[in-house]
């Protein structure tokens, strides 16, 4: 395209390249192939990732690859070093005035470029117009359910990012073809990792979404990105520690005067030592279990008030490995394992948010739990870095880790199948190793002991 640059100028366009590599490298980018145009970095990927673009390792053992890098080798083009995310692809657009497309191109392995012919037919004034509406492969989807059936059970392959990939090709993009003018969303835990991109993506839907997150320093920092990066200044920060039943209370005041449509438990923690907060609360059952059901119980007018009100719990695949465990909660008779602390108040969180959904249907308001696979998030490499080291490479983005979460707050039918359990956007069994079934007995003894350090502060005995 760089060499026929007076035709596309000549049809009253301009070239506008766009790389995920840091801005020196487009300096270099710029000299090396003569650009005069505009040049823009996007090391986030955000318009990769709006534009529908693919990701993955998966395309490296494309059978075409080798000859792409031949066809480049014979222009004159070598590869000696790659900036930036190695593992995104790029493609082409032609965008009118306005925004209409008359051409897409979304490569499908590295060095997979289109004809410039036909980016230069799509720049005639005649060219037809692309239609906006998503398209959905049955075939793909056939398939993404067919391989999901020979992955699922190996966990590994599953919940990584491999495994997102396998279970999207099943995915409706209409589901998220929403318009979320008017909506009101809380997200707990927002100035990071899957709390972020879940307000992000709910942003970009046109909602107004408020960030409750414990640090204001760095809450601001995000919600002032949001707002940058979608254009929607209905995007604020407000400080709540949801260990602290004093913040929580402080926060619901704020909070609960306005309509509340979605409200996202997402903040986490996994502390290494045992922590007792103010309220004599051991830390991870206070961020996970406690903290959560008091702010549910104090917007729920909030939620009432608004018309299809979602409550999203989430949690972790780790909770398949624990049952309920309401003897110790507090790790007061135990030696500390922040591992099956975490663990075991996700489970925890599971049977809360089933719990919940019984108490909310008949208020209209939908109350459902997910967990996000394996991501790549600041606090799996802060807390478990062992983990993070051995499985960065697999690892999903923050932001298909968030998927579920905002499919689940904004899809038409997520909301119709109340209680569930999910991942993928597929309903998944809460139980799947045998011994880690509660009884009713400690279900019930569950609500109890929230609702009883909710209103006292010290957990009872």
């Amino acid at each position: 395209m760089r060499d026929r640059i007076d035709e596309i100028r000549g049809a009253g366009a301009e070239l506008v390249v766009v790389g995920n590599g840091a801005p020196h490298f487009a300096e270099a980018f710029r000299e090396d192939f003569a650009l005069d145009g505009p040049l823009l970095v996007d090391p986030e990927l955000s318009a990769y990732r709006a534009a529908g673009l693919r990701r993955g390792r998966v395309e490296l053992l494309s059978p075409r690859l080798a000859g792409n890098a031949w066809r480049a080798l014979r222009g004159g083009y070598r590869q000696e070093g790659v900036q930036g995310d190695p593992w995104q692809l790029g493609g082409v657009f032609v965008i009118r005035p306005g925004g209409a497309l008359s051409y897409r191109y979304a490569s499908r392995e590295a060095g997979d470029h289109p004809p410039v012919d036909h980016i230069l037919d799509a720049l005639a004034p005649e060219a037809p117009v692309l239609s906006e509406e998503p398209e959905r492969s049955a075939l793909a989807a056939t398939l993404g359910r067919g391989l999901s059936l020979l992955v699922d059970p190996t966990i590994v392959f599953s919940f990584d990012r491999n495994g997102f990939r396998i279970h999207s090709l099943a995915f409706d993009p209409l589901d998220l073809d929403v318009d979320l003018a008017g909506r009101r969303v809380v997200v707990t835990g927002a100035n990071s990792g899957i709390g972020f991109e879940a307000s992000r993506a709910l942003a970009d839907l046109g909602a107004e979404v408020i960030l409750l997150c414990r640090n204001a320093e760095r809450g601001e920092a995000a919600a002032a990105r949001i707002r940058e990066e979608t254009g929607n200044v209905r995007v604020r920060c407000e400080v709540c520690d949801v260990s602290s039943l004093e913040s929580v209370r402080k926060a619901a005041a704020v909070l609960g005067d306005e309509p509340l449509h979605v409200l996202v438990h997402n903040a986490g923690g996994l502390p290494d030592e045992r922590i007792e907060t103010p309220d004599e609360l051991e830390l991870c059952w206070a961020t996970h279990v406690v903290g959560p059901h008091l702010l549910t119980k104090l917007l729920q007018p909030a939620l009432e008030r608004a018309d299809d009100a979602r409550v999203i719990w989430v949690s972790s695949g780790g909770m398949y490995t624990r049952r309920l465990n309401l003897d110790d909660p507090a790790w007061k008779k135990r030696k500390y394992d922040g591992v099956l602390a975490y663990a075991e108040t996700k489970r925890a969180q599971v049977v809360l948010s089933e719990l919940w959904a019984q108490r909310l249907r008949r208020h209209g308001i939908s109350v459902s739990a997910m967990h996000p696979g394996w991501a790549d998030t600041p606090g799996v490499q802060s807390s478990i870095p062992g983990f993070h080291r051995v499985t960065r490479a697999i690892l999903r983005t923050p932001a298909e880790g968030a998927d579920t979460v905002v499919w689940l707050a904004v899809a038409p039918g997520a909301a119709e199948r109340n209680g569930g359990f999910y991942f993928d956007r597929i309903r998944r069994r809460t139980h799947l190793i045998p011994g880690t079934e509660e009884p009713q007995k400690a279900r019930r003894a569950l609500w109890r002991r929230c609702e009883r350090a909710a209103r006292a502060g010290p957990e009872a005995t």
